[in-house]
């Protein structure tokens, strides 16, 4: 008898330590890609959960992302359950850690790489081969595409760490870099008559940024709950901050729309060399079918 109360025990043990780890009522967390401080984040992403906790009945809750590195370490290991981020990541997660595109915004994301219009060494984008190219960090979007151009890793652009799109601007027409890779919104909004720079290369369009939820968190028939309210009136209005961050680098953002998983297809490939980012083989050829 007390062997068997010994086992019981255990087994109540082993319950209440999972149920301790993965409370029930622990909500779904929201975050975004590391950009601005606490308060500016919050005042953004804030409004969104309130909303979203109200008009689906599951508690969610807001947590700020500070810096990249934590960043994406918990975004591999699935700590976060409803993300918006850039369209590479996105991708990366519908097709390796199984998430689901509910809205994006409307634009398509185009970049740009430009040098200064006095600039006679650099041509064309092979002419940026050992050259300076300011651009932020990987896995930042732009950076990753600049690079996946160069694929002898002995023949590539030096990048020159920015902090913001205009930071990359002024670098370029200052001569601190060569080049920078920037959204074509926002180098349309730093030079809208082009009296100081040139396009040396323009990508092809991209989807832009987007919400996804982990399918393993949040079931098909809350899903389709989300994507109702974030395009109703007012989640739409609980969007307004970010909507407006985005009107003020030239974007007009009037409302964000449905995202599909089809358009993000080979988007994540930019990752294939990033650690920590998984890819089998056939996935590390650009276009692969999947």
């Amino acid at each position: 008898m007390v062997k068997f109360y010994t086992v019981m025990g255990l087994a109540f043990l082993v319950v209440v330590s999972v149920e301790m780890a993965y409370p029930q009522d622990a909500g779904l967390i929201l975050t975004a890609a590391p950009r601005g401080d606490y308060a500016a984040e919050s005042a953004t992403y804030q409004p969104l959960a309130d909303f979203l906790s109200k008009a689906t009945g599951q508690k969610v809750t807001y947590k700020f992302s500070d810096n990249w590195l934590t960043y994406q370490a918990e975004m591999q290991k699935g700590k976060y359950d409803i993300i918006f981020d850039g369209p590479h990541l996105v991708s990366w997660r519908i097709y390796h850690m199984d998430h689901v595109p509910l809205v994006k915004l409307p634009q398509q994301h185009v970049w740009v790489v430009v040098t200064s219009n006095g600039n006679n060494e650099v041509a064309n984008i092979n002419n940026l081969a050992g050259r300076t190219v300011c651009a932020p960090a990987p896995p930042n979007f732009g950076a990753l595409t600049l690079l996946s151009l160069f694929t002898n890793p002995a023949r590539q652009p030096i990048i020159v760490e920015t902090k913001s799109w205009q930071d990359g601007f002024t670098g370029v027409t200052s001569g601190k870099c060569k080049a920078a890779i920037i959204p074509q919104s926002n180098w349309k909004k730093f030079d809208p008559e082009g009296k100081l720079t040139k396009t040396i290369y323009k990508h092809r369009p991209f989807p832009n940024q987007a919400i996804t939820v982990s399918s393993k968190r949040v079931p098909p028939a809350m899903q389709q709950k989300m994507r109702a309210a974030l395009l109703s009136d007012d989640g739409q209005a609980a969007m307004k901050q970010l909507r407006e961050q985005y009107a003020k680098v030239g974007n007009v953002v009037e409302k964000l729309v449905p995202a599909t998983k089809e358009e993000y297809v080979d988007v994540d490939l930019v990752l294939k060399d990033v650690r920590g980012f998984e890819f089998t083989p056939e996935k590390k050829i650009i276009g692969a079918n999947r």
